[in-house]
């Protein structure tokens, strides 16, 4: 087996003959394993580098995603973009928020929702009830509160019995197909003209990111968009225009 997943390793190609990225080509291996373990082939991890029968195996590839990393596959990572302040200034602009219509309610409804509470593109999205929000009013002033249920970090099961659901408040001064859910956000920013990579990620992007810019605690912002490590939530964290251009004063 070790002889074979070398020449495997050594010879996969995408369907147009071109190189897989490197991490791409571990996900593979890492597919191939899952295989083993749903046929019940439990004496073989590949990956273990305790297992010395597939040292030579682990040494190609390594070797493999090294080449490749030096020939510049794998060094772009495309991830969605956030919606800045003045993209959705130009949303409003633009009519593409509002409540002119059923339709301009529903983009803007989506994009709060995703923006405030930091929610997903569809699990959360689809399965809404009117009793999760509750509107009122304390010591601090009004609120929308938001009380989840489960989604991709929080199942609710035997696993996640020391997890808590969300349970925001949100604090203001004053069910669509999933085919639908899941091309909304690019739909919304292409009627309003922003051009970008924007997908429904670009929601928690924005919340993360306008989080991240106000200063508040890496705890807080995990709370709001669902994130159950530092390192998730700093992926979804970006640096504005005017960051990144006193970096390249410095």
């Amino acid at each position: 087996m070790d002889f074979w997943l070398q020449r495997f390793i050594m010879e996969a190609k995408k369907k147009k003959g071109g190189d897989y990225p490197p991490k791409s080509l571990y996900y593979i291996v890492c597919g191939l394993l899952g295989h083993l373990r749903d046929m019940n082939v439990n004496d073989k991890n590949f990956l273990d580098e305790k297992d010395g029968r597939f040292a030579p195996f682990r040494r190609v590839l390594d070797a493999k995603m090294k080449d490749l990393l030096s020939k510049g596959f794998g060094t772009k990572t495309r991830k969605a973009d956030l919606i800045s302040h003045e993209d959705e200034e130009l949303l409003w602009v633009n009519g593409v928020f509002g409540k002119s219509s059923a339709t301009t309610l529903k983009y803007t409804v989506f994009f709060y929702n995703c923006k405030l509470f930091g929610l997903r593109g569809r699990d959360e999205h689809r399965n809404f009830d009117c009793d999760q929000f509750e509107i009122g009013i304390d010591s601090t002033g009004k609120f929308i509160r938001f009380i989840g249920r489960n989604n991709k970090t929080f199942k609710g099961g035997l696993g996640h019995m020391q997890l808590a659901n969300k349970d925001i408040k949100h604090y203001s001064q004053g069910a669509l197909g999933v085919n639908k859910l899941h091309g909304l956000m690019r739909e919304l920013c292409q009627k309003g003209g922003l051009l970008g990579n924007y997908t429904n990620h670009s929601g928690k992007r924005t919340c993360a990111t306008a989080l991240y810019h106000a200063g508040i605690d890496e705890q807080e912002i995990m709370t709001r968009t669902g994130h159950r490590s530092t390192a998730s939530v700093r992926a979804y964290k970006t640096s504005n225009g005017s960051i990144q251009k006193n970096v390249s004063k410095s």
